[in-house]
């Protein structure tokens, strides 16, 4: 298996692949879970074997090296590989799920839900961490200390995760399993990520090669094209001004879950160096109907918007970002976007020639915000243009109106 190293920033970052992508998120309250953590309902494919109750047993004290298969008759423990470049070639043996039923989660996982999802062209999603034993996850609180937000309070309530975290994540369509990553933290500056490919008899998962691979999936419904992107992608979501991990943040996870708060369950099971204070940041509101979560029926056009544009596009768009000319986290007024008839600095996009201004108030078709989002060919300027190939019509439709609702007084031209 190829693994390859590249350097972003000030750090070295390995990436073996992570990220993928193609052609819903489980049922409404559904979360994957190993033994212990939240859950929800769930598909059964997705679905973890615990519920939502108990206490959890942080980190593995159950022996074997590091991230590799661990000592005879012991089971690994679920933590980055002794040696990066050589990672374990089978989902079963890393420590990571349950070595008897690869697709749940370990009995270390922690599992976990979020209010805006990333779209990733209508597949489902369950989510999970491990933390090592001991470590705790660090809250920002730009209020207490402003050395945690040095890009500005937008950044409030993102949560950093101790060296030794492993994140999960899987993906599937129609109850059919394709893809599971793992995000591990490798020391102080880097991170490291490991894909698997899910076989056909759903029974085990391989490391996918480095440079990233193009399937075609037979859900026995129907196939699906999905892609594995390359680990050259996957660096640029996954940036170190986004603090690595993409979904982890207060008003992210200030949800609901099999009846209780799911941030209140989370520090019941100690995973917090100091807990997030209450009253909880303002939770991010679902964009559109879904399968994981409605809008409140009282959530305006543009708090739908701004929330999918924070975790769909905020990781890149924003201070110290990819792409740092504007700013599209969800906590920075529309005034200090540096969207409104801004010029784009890439310019007009092949299908779109004459239109070359990031946000025209009143004006979607003449926006490259909405444009970009409508393009469905990466090569052609689409957004994201990494991890998705399809056209997420419930996103246009609603940034599009909130778009057409904005005037100069509410969108004044950036300086």
């Amino acid at each position: 298996m190829a693994v390859f190293k590249t350097v972003v920033g000030s750090g070295l970052v390995l990436f073996a692949t992570a990220c993928g992508s193609s052609s819903p998120e489980p049922s409404k309250g559904a979360s994957a879970a190993g033994n212990n953590g939240v859950a929800g309902s769930g598909s059964a494919a997705l679905a973890g074997a615990g519920g939502a109750g108990g206490a959890v047993a942080l980190g593995g004290a159950s022996g074997g090296s590091a991230g590799a298969n661990g000592m005879a008759g012991a089971r690994p423990t679920c933590m980055p590989p002794a040696d990066v470049f050589s990672p374990i070639t089978e989902l079963s043996q890393t420590g990571c799920v349950d070595p008897t039923n690869p697709s749940q989660p370990s009995a270390s996982a922690v599992s976990y839900e979020v209010n805006s999802p990333l779209w990733s062209d209508t597949a489902d999603k369950t989510r999970a961490f491990v933390l090592p034993a001991g470590a705790k996850i660090h809250v920002r609180d730009c209020a207490a200390n402003a050395a945690d937000c040095p890009n500005g309070p937008a950044d409030d309530g993102r949560w950093n995760f101790p060296v030794g975290s492993v994140l999960i994540k899987t993906f599937a369509f129609d109850d059919r399993l394709i893809e599971t990553r793992l995000f591990m933290h490798v020391d102080a500056s880097n991170w490291v990520g490991y894909s698997y490919q899910w076989d056909e008899a759903q029974t085990e998962a391989t490391l996918v090669d480095g440079s990233g691979a193009e399937v075609m999936f037979n859900t026995q419904t129907r196939v699906v094209d999905w892609h594995y992107p390359s680990q050259k992608d996957c660096l640029n979501c996954h940036n170190n001004s986004a603090g690595s991990t993409l979904g982890p943040e207060t008003a992210q996870l200030n949800r609901t879950v099999a009846g209780m708060n799911q941030i209140d369950r989370l520090a019941t099971l100690g995973v917090f160096e100091t807990a997030p204070a209450k009253p909880y940041k303002a939770a991010l509101v679902a964009p559109y109907p879904g399968p994981a979560d409605d809008p409140p029926s009282t959530a305006t056009s543009e708090q739908k918007a701004r929330s999918y544009l924070h975790a769909n596009c905020g990781f890149c768009h924003r201070p110290g970002g990819n792409f740092a000319n504007f700013d599209l986290r969800n906590d920075t007024a529309i005034k200090d976007m540096m969207l409104c008839n801004a010029d784009a600095t890439k310019g007009a996009i092949e299908n779109y020639p004459g239109k070359t201004k990031l946000l025209v108030p009143g004006k979607a078709m003449d926006s490259l915000l909405w444009l970009r989002m409508n393009e469905p060919n990466p090569l052609k300027g689409r957004m994201p243009q990494i991890a998705s190939f399809v056209v997420d019509q419930s996103a246009t439709s609603l940034v599009g109106a909130w778009i057409n609702a904005l005037d100069t007084t509410t969108c004044p031209q950036s300086p």
